[in-house]
């Protein structure tokens, strides 16, 4: 027989599920600030791109926040940077055109795109703490300022990126039962690495936007990118 106690017993897991819901973000990354240069510019360019180089992102004001439980100290923007120059030319290749790390030549063309920029932030957060709590502890954060040129010609698409582990609990904080275990394994695989990796695709998915927009592929070849919602005013 249930009594109006039991029933409220019942109710308390469901209550705690949707208000741990509520503080939940999952770990993504977005785009924001884009803008365009005008189409009269001189070196913009005029159709898919043949080649692309990726210059590796500048570190020199990157804001960084170290894991304490880092070996090597000092060198987490230089493997980010590494990191996110090898997946721009893996995802560019893959998606859009061939790519390669490095400078292009001395001559100029419309059909050569350049991708540079830099990694604005990294925090390395804690996995001890993703794993155990969550709920943003020990949170991952990664953010850059992305510029796209025509070769030697001016930048005609700039955009910032930014996102990182999110606010998902963890084993002590998931009010899910039984799944103490998976979440910390879970967040066992999170870490700056993964951010790389969404911030790579966003990149990717900009410039495939950007040629969606223009007729010079089809919009069903490129998923849109992830937008940062504007704050309300």
């Amino acid at each position: 027989m249930n009594t109006p106690f039991s029933k409220s017993c019942l109710a308390i897991p469901f209550l705690l599920v949707c208000a741990c819901s509520l503080l939940i973000s999952c770990a993504s990354v977005s785009v924001k600030d884009l803008s365009e240069s005008a189409q009269s510019a001189r070196g913009n360019p005029v159709g898919k791109p043949s080649h692309i180089y990726v210059v590796p992102f500048s570190v020199e004001r990157t804001a960084i926040k170290e894991s304490f439980a880092r070996d090597k100290k000092g060198q987490l923007k230089f493997e980010a940077r590494d990191l996110l120059s090898k997946a721009l030319v893996a995802d560019l290749s893959k998606n859009i055109a061939p790519a390669s790390m490095g400078e292009p030549g001395r001559g100029s063309s419309s059909k050569v795109w350049v991708v540079s920029g830099r990694i604005t932030r990294i925090a390395e957060g804690s996995r001890l703490l993703r794993m155990g709590f969550g709920l943003g502890m020990g949170g991952t954060k990664l953010t850059t300022e992305v510029e796209v040129r025509a070769d030697s010609g001016p930048v005609f698409l700039r955009f910032a990126t930014t996102g990182g582990s999110g606010a998902v609990p963890g084993a002590a904080t998931n009010p899910a039962p039984f799944s103490s275990l998976p979440t910390a394994l879970l967040h066992t695989k999170e870490g700056v690495t993964d951010d790389v990796q969404r911030t790579a695709r966003m990149i990717v998915a900009s410039l495939g936007q950007y040629m969606v927009q223009r007729g010079w592929i089809e919009p069903q070849e490129f998923a849109k990118p992830k937008m940062q919602k504007e704050p309300a005013r």
